[in-house]
């Protein structure tokens, strides 16, 4: 089962964050963010809600290093967090956030199995290291695609390499911004 919380607002735009149930534990895709900075601030206008972040997962798989979605990273000392190893390469991240006491980054470098049924696969184009995450489940297929796309309406305009891939598995996909999920139909 996938069940989307909200874990912050950007410029009134939700963040949503995913977990999945898997007969090994509670999976989390994104953190969303625990606080913000005076930049973030300025910018932003971030609204963090770390009380909707679940806490007792077995790993994180983080979608991207954007700020609303690995700001939450610190909640999760010593637990693995997935991540494509171009995304850790980014200088624009903000390092407290990243480099925290017992992070334990997980670098992949493309496709790679989590737990029996659910892959990493890389999708750029929201950022250059950007993954989503492939989950089978009993009722089929799932996509927790992140920011491959805002809406699903730019999702179906498949521009990016990220987002013809998602068009590609046509499966049902939650995004990072939207409440709930939709099979992506190109435009």
């Amino acid at each position: 089962m996938i069940q989307a919380h909200l874990a912050a607002e950007v410029r009134g735009f939700p963040v949503f964050v995913h977990t999945i149930e898997h007969p090994d534990g509670l999976v989390l895709v994104d953190t969303g963010m625990i606080d913000s900075t005076p930049e973030l601030d300025e910018e932003w206008q971030p609204v963090p809600h770390p009380e909707n972040i679940p806490r007792d997962v077995l790993c994180v798989i983080n979608t991207h290093l954007d700020f609303d979605h690995y700001g939450g990273n610190r909640l999760f000392p010593g637990v693995p967090i997935h991540v494509q190893a171009r995304e850790l390469a980014r200088e624009d991240t903000i390092g407290a956030w990243l480099d925290f006491p017992g992070a334990t980054y997980v670098a992949h470098d493309g496709e790679a199995e989590v737990l029996p049924g659910i892959r990493l696969l890389p999708a750029p184009g929201h950022t250059d290291g950007h993954q989503v995450v492939v989950v089978e489940t009993p009722a089929g297929t799932n996509v927790l695609g992140g920011d491959v796309a805002y809406t699903f309406r730019e999702l179906g305009g498949g521009a990016t390499e990220g987002q013809r891939l998602v068009l590609a598995l046509g499966a049902l996909t939650w995004l990072a911004h939207t409440a709930r999920p939709h099979v992506p139909r190109p435009d």
